[in-house]
C-alpha cells in the first residue's frame, strides 16, 4: 500500500448543520452515494475517519477506522509513501477525484486544494505526517472545549494546516448544505456512469441492523432496465433503458415514469403503488416505500427504507425517513429517522422572488438561491398540519408543533415552535429514538446514545 485514503472533518462541517450536528459530512448522500464511498470506489480502500471524538464510537461500531492512531500505528513496517487527506467538500466531481488519486501516485512532495473556506484535499508525505496529525488532534482537542459541538452560536475554531505544501490548487468546493440539493440532479447521473449495473454494499450511518441477514439496505444490488424487466410499458416519457430496477421491485398499475431529463434507479424490494409517478433524474434506495398516488419530481434522491407519499421534488431524503401522507416537500434535505405528520409542508420560494436567507447559528446568510425549503436534522419529528417557512433549519432530535409557523431555526431538541424556553428532554429522545429504530429492525447502540449525549 503506498497510498492510504482519510476523510476529515474540520471547521467547515458548521456549513452543513443541522445535519451535521449528528453525521460526519462525509456521510452525507448527494446522488446515490455519499462522498465516503466514492472515495472508498476510487481508491480501492475504505478511508480512515477524522471526526469529532463523540462520532468515533459509532463509527467504530459501523466498522469504520478512525483516528490519527489508526494511521500512525499503520505505519510501521507498511510500504506507505503518502497519506491523501480528502474533505468531503471536495464534492460529487468524479474527475477531480480520480485526477487527485493519479496526482497521489506521481508526486512525493505533495499537494494540496483548497478554497476560501479551508482545506479540499491534500497528498502529505510520510516525513510531513507527524506534524499534520498532530495539528489535527490539536485543532479537535479545542474544537471539543469549546462547546460549538452543542451550542450552534459558538464559532467552531478554525483548522489551519501546520505548513504550505508545493503543489498549490484553488478550486471551489461545498460550502454549506444547501449546496448539495441543487449538485444532486448531474450526482445521480455521474454515480449510475460509474457503479454500472451494481449498486454498492451500504453502510448507513446509524442503521445497525438487528438481524443482518434480513436487512435489504446492506446489500449489493443487482441492476436491470425497465425492459429486461418486463417492466417497459410504465415508462411513459423518455427512454425506458434509463430507468434501472434492483431484485423484488415491485411496480403496481397505474404508475408513470418519466425518463425524459434523466435516469429512475430503484434499490432492491422498492414498492411503488398505484397511480404514482416518478420523474427522473431520481434515486430511492432499497427497501423503500412510495405509497399510492405520490407524486416524485426529479432531482430528488430518497434513501433506504424510506415511506413517502404526497409531493416531493428536488429533495434529499437520507434513510429511513417517514413521510408517509400529503404535504408538498421541496428543495429539501431530510435526515435519517425523520417524521413528518400529515400534511407537513415547506415553502421553498419567497413570494418575491428573492434569494433565500438560512440561518445555521451564526445569524441569517444569503444562500444565493432562489429555492430552498427544509433543512432537518435527525430524529426530527413534526405534528400533522405543520407549515415551514422558505429556508427554515430543524436541529437534532427537535419535536415541532404549535400554531403558525415556528420560528426560521430551531436548534437541537426543539420542542414547540422554538418560540420559547421548551426543550426535548434528551433521555426522552433517546427512549424514543430505541422505539423508532427498533420497528424498522435497527438497534440503538452505545455508540448513537453517545451523539445524543454528546449534542444534549
Amino acid at each position: 500500500m503506498r497510498l492510504m485514503p482519510v476523510m476529515f472533518e474540520d471547521h467547515t462541517l458548521a456549513g452543513f448543520r443541522p445535519l451535521a450536528w449528528s453525521v460526519p459530512v462525509s456521510e452525507l448522500r448527494c446522488g446515490i452515494l455519499n462522498p465516503r464511498e466514492r472515495v472508498e470506489r476510487v481508491f480501492g480502500q475504505p478511508p480512515i475517519l477524522l471526526v469529532r471524538s463523540f462520532l468515533e464510537p459509532l463509527a467504530a461500531e459501523l466498522g469504520h477506522a478512525t483516528g490519527p492512531d489508526t494511521i500512525e500505528g499503520a505505519l510501521p513496517g507498511s510500504l506507505l509513501e503518502s497519506v491523501v487527506l480528502v474533505s468531503p467538500r471536495l464534492g460529487a466531481d468524479w474527475e477531480r477525484l480520480e485526477a487527485l488519486q493519479r496526482e497521489a501516485e506521481h508526486t512525493s512532495d505533495g499537494f494540496c486544494i483548497v478554497d476560501g473556506e479551508g482545506l479540499l484535499a491534500a497528498v502529505v508525505p510520510r516525513a510531513d505526517l507527524a506534524d499534520w496529525l498532530g495539528s489535527w488532534r490539536a485543532w479537535r482537542d479545542q474544537a471539543d472545549a469549546s462547546g460549538a459541538w452543542r451550542d450552534p452560536t459558538t464559532p467552531v475554531p478554525r483548522w489551519e494546516p501546520p505548513q504550505t505544501l508545493p503543489g498549490r490548487e484553488e478550486r471551489p468546493g461545498w460550502r454549506r448544505l444547501w449546496d448539495l440539493i441543487p449538485a444532486t440532479a448531474a450526482a445521480i447521473s455521474d454515480d449510475l456512469e460509474r457503479i454500472g449495473e451494481f449498486l454498492p454494499a451500504r453502510r448507513i450511518w446509524g442503521a445497525l441492523p438487528v438481524e443482518p441477514e434480513q436487512a435489504v439496505w446492506t446489500s449489493p444490488v443487482a441492476l436491470q432496465t425497465a425492459p429486461q424487466r418486463g417492466l417497459g410499458d410504465l415508462v411513459t416519457a423518455g427512454d425506458p433503458a434509463r430507468v434501472w430496477l434492483g431484485p423484488d421491485c415491485r411496480l403496481a398499475a397505474g404508475v408513470a415514469i418519466d425518463a425524459r431529463e434523466g435516469p429512475v434507479v430503484l434499490g432492491a424490494g422498492v414498492e411503488v403503488m398505484p397511480h404514482s409517478y416518478l420523474a427522473g433524474p431520481l434515486f430511492v434506495g432499497s427497501g423503500s416505500r412510495i405509497k399510492a398516488g405520490a407524486t416524485i419530481y426529479g432531482e430528488t434522491s430518497l434513501g433506504a427504507v424510506n415511506r413517502v407519499a404526497g409531493e416531493i421534488g428536488e429533495s434529499t431524503f437520507l434513510d429511513f425517513v417517514n413521510k408517509q401522507h400529503d404535504g408538498f416537500i421541496g428543495h429539501s434535505y431530510l435526515g435519517s429517522w425523520c417524521n413528518l405528520g400529515a400534511m407537513t409542508t415547506n415553502s421553498d420560494l419567497k413570494n418575491t422572488y428573492g434569494t433565500i436567507r438560512v440561518d445555521l447559528g451564526q445569524g441569517a446568510e444569503d444562500t444565493g438561491l432562489r429555492f430552498v425549503g427544509l433543512l432537518m436534522g435527525e430524529h426530527g419529528k413534526t405534528a400533522i398540519g405543520t407549515l415551514f417557512n422558505t429556508g427554515t433549519t430543524v436541529g437534532f432530535a427537535s419535536n415541532v408543533f404549535g400554531t403558525g409557523f415556528p420560528a426560521k431555526r430551531l436548534d437541537s431538541f426543539t420542542w414547540g415552535d422554538g418560540r420559547s424556553d421548551d426543550r426535548h428532554d434528551p433521555r426522552r429522545a433517546t427512549e424514543t429514538a430505541a422505539t423508532v429504530m427498533q420497528r424498522r429492525g435497527c438497534r440503538l447502540t452505545d455508540g448513537c446514545r453517545r451523539i445524543f449525549e454528546g449534542l444534549a
